[in-house]
């Protein structure tokens, strides 16, 4: 009984889960071992995917526990939407594939006044590697400043490709201003982009 009710829970909780946004919620291979017990988190905010580090403390979401039948790798649920916690039921692919064809039936008219939101106020101090190349994000939408994570899908401004020639670190543009892209030039000085809200376009 109360194993069905905790059941019940689980799944409430992950019927407002929302939906896969990117190849991080894909599923992990994980190594059981039999008779040993685990908690497998449920609200997705954990650091140490699949399993639960308390991260949903105070959150309403309680992790699956459950102990290992046997010594196994088994693909573990990380979209948070699976029937059969905590394993993996390939539910991902249903709702990447729903998102896919929801953003080609309806997609946004981007026009040339489109502008690009203030990423953040300041820039980013990253360590570019020589030879590789990195995806800036140039409207301020992505989720992973200063690169891009396709968030400019439904946009007119496009990311900015570039390959540094040397390691080095560099302080790279968030405000989304500057004059030298992807560099910042210090453009984030101006009171109008201190004085700005952070997502929203100047």
């Amino acid at each position: 009984m109360l194993q069905r009710r905790l059941t019940q829970i689980i799944r409430r909780q992950l019927s407002s889960r929302p939906v896969v946004e990117s190849n991080q919620n894909f599923p992990k291979p994980f190594k059981l071992e039999k008779g040993k017990k685990y908690k497998w988190c449920t609200c997705g905010h954990s650091e140490i995917q699949p399993m639960c580090d308390g991260s949903h403390r105070k959150s309403g979401y309680i992790p699956v526990r459950f102990t290992a039948e046997k010594t196994e790798t088994a693909l573990l649920c990380c979209c948070k939407n699976t029937s059969n916690p905590p394993y993996c039921d390939m539910t991902h692919f249903k709702i990447l594939r729903g998102n896919l064809l929801k953003n080609f039936s309806s997609p946004k008219i981007a026009t040339p006044t489109d502008k690009p939101l203030v990423a953040a106020r300041l820039p980013s101090f990253q360590k570019l590697e020589e030879r590789k190349t990195y995806m800036w994000c140039a409207c301020g939408a992505s989720k992973t400043q200063p690169f891009c994570d396709n968030s400019h899908a439904c946009s007119s401004m496009k990311p900015l490709a570039f390959t540094p020639e040397k390691t080095k670190p560099r302080w790279l543009c968030q405000c989304k201003q500057t004059k030298d892209a992807p560099y910042c030039d210090g453009t984030h000085l101006d009171v109008e982009i201190q004085t700005a809200v952070e997502g929203q376009p100047l």
